[in-house]
C-alpha cells in the first residue's frame, strides 16, 4: 500500500498542473461561449446588491412593530439569495449547468420563502427568524448522539439546557407551543401552511413545482440517467460524462434571473414608494430580457462550432 500511495502522490506531481492549466482553458472557451448571458446576469446581480444596501439604508424607523420583523426576516434571506446567485455563476463558468440548476433550487426557496412573509406579515416572520433555534437544538441533539464515532466534541448537559430555554423564549413569541423540533423548522412558518409546496400555492408560485422538482433530482440522490443530464443536451453520442461542459446553460440563466428579480422585487416591496417600484421594474424587465439573450447565446454559438466542424471535416 505505502507504495501505491508513492506512487499516486508521484503522478498528481506531474498532471495536476496540466489538469489545471487545461481546466483554466476550458473554462475561458465556457466564458467566451456564453459571455452575453453571463454579463447580463452579472450586471442584475451588481443592481440588486446595490439596490438592496440602499434599501437597508433608507429603512425609517419610524415603523410599525410589523414591518420592523417583516424587514428583519426578508433582510436576512435577501443577502443569502446574492450568496446564492453568485454560487450559481461560479458552478457555470466551471462548467456545471446541473450544480447550478441544483444552487437555483435554493435560491428559489428564499425567494417563496421572501414573498410568505411579505404576503402573511407578522406570523410568519417571527415563525422563520426563530426557527434557528429550533433547528440548532436538534442538531446538536443528534450531534451527540452521533459524537463518539463522528469523533466531535458533544455539547454539554448545561449548554443542552441553553439549547432548551431559547426554544422556550422562541415558543413564547410564537404564542404556541411546538410539539415536535420539526414544527419549529422552515418551512412551517405558520400553523396555516405546513409544507412548502402549501407556501407555493400560497404565493402563486405554484407553476414552478416542475422546475423546483427537476432541481431536486441533482440535489437528492434520485437516479438522474447520464444522457438527461443539462451538461449532455448537446452531446451526439452517447457518453458518461463525469467533469465539466458547456452545453445546458441557457435553463439555469433564465431561472436565475427570474428568482433574482422576484426576490429584489420582494425585498423592496416591503417599504414601498416610486423610486422602489420603478426599481423593481426594471429588475423584471431584465429578467424577461435574459430569457432572448441566453437561448439566442445557445443557438448562434452551437451554430458557429457546427460551421467550424464542416469546414474542417
Amino acid at each position: 500500500m505505502d507504495e501505491s500511495l508513492r506512487s499516486y502522490r508521484r503522478s498528481a506531481t506531474k498532471a495536476l498542473p496540466k489538469i489545471r492549466t487545461e481546466a483554466r482553458r476550458f473554462e475561458r472557451r465556457t466564458f467566451n461561449r456564453w459571455k452575453p448571458a453571463f454579463d447580463h446576469l452579472e450586471m442584475m446581480w451588481h443592481i440588486a446588491q446595490e439596490l438592496g444596501e440602499a434599501n437597508s439604508n433608507e429603512f425609517d424607523p419610524e415603523h410599525a412593530e410589523d414591518i420592523h420583523i417583516v424587514m428583519g426576516a426578508i433582510s436576512n434571506i435577501f443577502p443569502k439569495a446574492l450568496i446564492v446567485t453568485r454560487e450559481i455563476i461560479c458552478l457555470l463558468k466551471g462548467g456545471y449547468p446541473d450544480g447550478a440548476l441544483a444552487r437555483w433550487r435554493s435560491l428559489h426557496e428564499l425567494n417563496v420563502t421572501a414573498m410568505y412573509i411579505l404576503h402573511e406579515g407578522k406570523e410568519p416572520a417571527i415563525g422563520y427568524l426563530m426557527s434557528f433555534h429550533f433547528a440548532a437544538r436538534r442538531a446538536a441533539q443528534q450531534l451527540n448522539e452521533h459524537a463518539e464515532r463522528a469523533c466531535m466534541k458533544p455539547f454539554s448537559d448545561e449548554e443542552l439546557r441553553g439549547f432548551d430555554d431559547r426554544c422556550a423564549e422562541a415558543e413564547k413569541l410564537l404564542g404556541r407551543k411546538i410539539e415536535r423540533d420539526k414544527d419549529g423548522e422552515w418551512p412551517t412558518i405558520n400553523k396555516a401552511h405546513r409544507n412548502f409546496a402549501d407556501i407555493e400555492k400560497h404565493v402563486g408560485m405554484d407553476h414552478w413545482r416542475p422546475r423546483y422538482k427537476w432541481a431536486s433530482k441533482h440535489t437528492h440522490a434520485d437516479l438522474a440517467p447520464n444522457e438527461k443530464l443539462l451538461g449532455m443536451s448537446e452531446a451526439k453520442e452517447a457518453m458518461i460524462l463525469v467533469g465539466a461542459s458547456n452545453s445546458g446553460f441557457a435553463d439555469p440563466f433564465m431561472m436565475t434571473a427570474i428568482s433574482l428579480a422576484q426576490i429584489t422585487n420582494t425585498y423592496l416591496s416591503v417599504t414601498q414608494n416610486i423610486d422602489r417600484l420603478v426599481h423593481s421594474r426594471v429588475m423584471l424587465e431584465l429578467s424577461d430580457e435574459m430569457n432572448d439573450i441566453a437561448v439566442k447565446t445557445r443557438d448562434d454559438s452551437y451554430e458557429a462550432h457546427a460551421r467550424k466542424r464542416t469546414i474542417f471535416d
